[in-house]
């Protein structure tokens, strides 16, 4: 675990003000690291326990106070006498590596993050109510409650300093668990991830032909495509391009295979860095754009052990483009099926089923737009330029945790380390490059 102290949140009370009850006060926090080494590199996650006191003044006030209180309150706070509470929050921060400062090219995506809590989450919710919904577990439940967020203390600086903040839920106490990245999701719970995933996806495609207005100003804005690789050197680069084509190799698939896969890769990347963006149709829509395993946390049955909940985390990557690319990168990097090269279709077929029949009950104009026919072109149309990603992604998905240093050690070439990675990173890398070429995407 980290050697070095988390760093501190400087004016909480300041922060937390407008989301605490009337006379609400911080008396002080503990943190520590959230994430070990590994599960987080393009931020600080720490865990918070925030001390607050109430001020009241009228006696009878202050009985009712006392006769209403649980042994765990509203909002994860937890009651230690009759006066303080507990707040157990989740803060993130910027990476404390100046290289991953700008790796991550955190004045951009942690403004992106913020938005989606602070402007995008209202924005899908209103349109859900407008068309109809809100019975039982009908609105969409993927996102995380925020307490507040700021770049600075300083209101007239827009780059994200050492005081930016973004306070959350913390899910863990409330029974989430995040999956381990190794092992990957089953059939069972990929479907549920896939099941909420085309929610996620469809309120915003049906917010863009509904709302044109409001679509562009409450989420497109925020949706504008970086270059994660932008603060790479140029010998990052060439040193990261070269250990892909030596992992290709590894895997044991022929040469022919390798340079088509090799040459593919290549191609994504110089679209990615063009900036180009997958042609727009009715499947395109906010992505989360970095849907893996340690970005997700469900909650479980406790008696029958079946998922009952899930939530998304890290939007710093949210981009507009098709819809194809998050099923795509999730189903290779995270779902662990021994049949996945057999099964993909099925899981194509049974996350569409979800969005069509979202798209319906969203009243979108035109739903006869979505057939499985039109959705098979999709996939074979953006699928093939997903692949760098995914294959850029599986070496942190599968990295050995033993082996990996602690955050005040870590830098780019972190990535490139072959003592990180063991069979099961090159096994998975060969399915993914069979689904490719079977699939006709490497051409």
């Amino acid at each position: 675990m980290p050697t070095i102290p988390p760093p501190p949140i400087r004016d909480l009370d300041g922060l937390l003000a407008p989301v605490l009850p009337t006379g609400t006060r911080v008396l002080r926090y503990e943190a520590e690291f959230l994430t070990a080494p590994g599960d987080n590199y393009g931020s600080t996650m720490l865990a918070v326990t925030v001390h607050t006191t109430r001020d009241v003044t009228d006696r009878e006030e202050k009985q009712q106070q006392q006769q209403q209180q649980t042994p765990k309150g509203r909002d994860g706070r937890e009651d230690e006498d009759e006066d303080t509470s507990r707040l157990h929050l989740v803060a993130k921060m910027r990476p404390s590596s100046e290289e991953f400062l700008e790796i991550f090219q955190i004045d951009t995506t942690f403004v992106k993050e913020a938005a989606v809590y602070l402007k995008i989450v209202p924005t899908l919710l209103e349109l859900q109510r407008e068309q109809g919904f809100g019975g039982d577990g009908e609105l969409i439940d993927v996102f995380c409650r925020c307490y507040g967020a700021r770049v600075s203390l300083d209101p007239s600086v827009e780059k994200v300093d050492a005081d930016g903040v973004m306070l959350f839920e913390n899910l863990k106490l409330a029974g989430y668990v995040t999956g381990d990245r190794r092992q990957g999701f089953d059939r069972e719970q990929a479907r549920f991830v896939l099941q909420k995933l085309a929610l996620f996806h469809a309120i915003p495609i049906a917010l863009r032909y509904l709302k044109p207005d409001e679509f562009e100003a409450g989420i497109h804005k925020y949706l504008v495509k970086i270059d994660i690789d932008a603060g790479l050197s140029a010998e990052t680069l060439r040193q990261m391009m070269d250990v892909f084509r030596q992992d290709i190799v590894r895997t044991g698939v022929g040469p022919e295979l390798a340079d088509r896969a090799y040459a593919k890769i290549c191609e994504c990347h110089r679209r990615q860095a063009q900036l180009i963006s997958d042609q727009r149709t009715v499947y395109c829509t906010m992505l989360h754009n970095d849907l893996w395993v340690n970005n997700m946390m469900i909650k479980y049955d406790k008696r029958t052990g079946r998922p009952t909940s899930l939530k998304f985390v890290d939007f710093q990557l949210i981009q507009m483009d098709s819809l194809v690319r998050d099923v795509i990168f999730f189903l290779t990097t995270s779902v662990n099926d021994p049949e996945l090269e057999s099964q993909l279709d099925g899981y194509f077929e049974y996350y569409f089923q979800q969005l069509a029949t979202y798209m319906v009950r969203l009243q979108f104009p035109t739903p006869g737009d979505f057939t499985i026919e039109s959705f098979r072109e999709e996939i074979g149309r953006v699928a093939p330029f997903e692949l760098y990603h995914i294959v850029s992604m599986l070496r942190v998905v599968l990295a050995r945790k033993e082996s990996i240093p602690d955050h005040s050690e870590q830098d780019a070439a972190l990535f490139f380390n072959d003592n990180l990675v063991e069979e099961d990173y090159y096994r998975r890398l060969e399915v993914t490059l069979r689904i490719y070429d079977r699939k006709g995407w490497l051409l």
